[in-house]
């Protein structure tokens, strides 16, 4: 009797897998994606932090390029005199300096 008992629950679950084959899926795949949930979150706020510090370093570097590129500036001095070269390596030890 438990022989036949333990074939019908094992024949009745292979139906219902077979039968309810799609939905299944359906349901691991919505499980899937609300358990990546806080992944993707965490993922997208790193990257928009990232985009923000690389924003800021990009206004830092324009700020004290135009400190050094100021009109009582070494570099505008040797750029009117006519050393350019001079000139781009004064604006190069300012902006290292700044």
């Amino acid at each position: 009797m438990f022989k036949v008992s333990s074939f019908l629950v094992e024949n009745n679950l292979i139906n219902d897998l077979k039968r309810y084959k799609s939905k299944l899926a359906f349901s691991f795949i919505i499980g899937l994606i609300v358990g990546s949930l806080p992944f993707i979150y965490k993922v997208t706020e790193k990257f928009r932090v990232q985009k923000l510090i690389q924003e800021q370093r990009q206004i830092q570097n324009e700020n004290k390029e135009k400190i050094c590129k100021g009109n009582n500036s070494d570099y505008e001095k040797f750029l009117s005199l006519g050393f350019p070269k001079t000139a781009i390596e004064k604006l190069n030890i300012c902006m290292k300096e700044q």
